[in-house]
């Protein structure tokens, strides 16, 4: 889509303070939701990272992610309005 992230990002919860990218807690498609550790289901010690695919007219996101139901396995949620503007939203380059 057009969307890049560095490499080195460090882990998930860590995304949120990477050098030279904005942050916003406004659901934004196609940014990079950083899961603080324990939010949502996220790593206790890590967080998790997932892809924004739609905001929806309601508010609510859909995301794409990986590795939480298989190693490698992608899978999607959904998150309504609410507990969407609690997230923190890296945006891309």
């Amino acid at each position: 889509v057009g969307v890049s992230f560095g490499e080195y990002m460090g882990n998930g919860g860590q995304w949120m303070n990477a050098p030279g990218y904005q942050t916003t807690h406004t659901p934004t498609e196609h940014s990079a939701l950083s899961f603080s550790p324990g939010q949502a289901g996220a790593d206790p010690t890590y967080g998790h990272i997932a892809f924004v695919e739609q905001v929806k007219s309601d508010g609510s996101i859909l995301i794409s992610e990986s590795n939480v139901k298989g190693l490698g396995v992608v899978s999607y949620r959904t998150f309504d309005a609410d507990t969407a503007k609690q997230f923190t939203y890296v945006i891309g380059h």
